[in-house]
């Protein structure tokens, strides 16, 4: 049963429509559900606002360069250890 090369071409094509449909078809339908849930979810479970707290802001003193010599050591030694990983 040998088939010819036009007809395995025909064949293979109308695989790929029927293949190329189905995905489409299934894309679509997705979009569509989550559009209908996006609105019912919209709908009846409206966002109520959030009341938020103000944060007093906290101001960090330097008191002196040992701070900052401890820093840049912490700093270099996480350098020098990823580099030598």
């Amino acid at each position: 049963m040998e088939s010819s090369i036009p007809e395995l071409l025909l064949a293979g094509g109308r695989l790929m429509f029927i293949g190329m449909t189905i995905v489409f078809l299934f894309l679509a339908l997705l979009v569509g559900v989550i559009h209908v849930t996006s609105r019912l979810i919209g709908r009846y479970s409206p966002e109520e606002p959030v009341a938020l707290k103000p944060v007093s802001a906290v101001v960090a003193r330097s008191t002196g360069g040992e701070d900052e010599a401890e820093i840049v050591a912490a700093i270099t030694a996480a350098i020098h250890r990823y580099q030598n990983k």
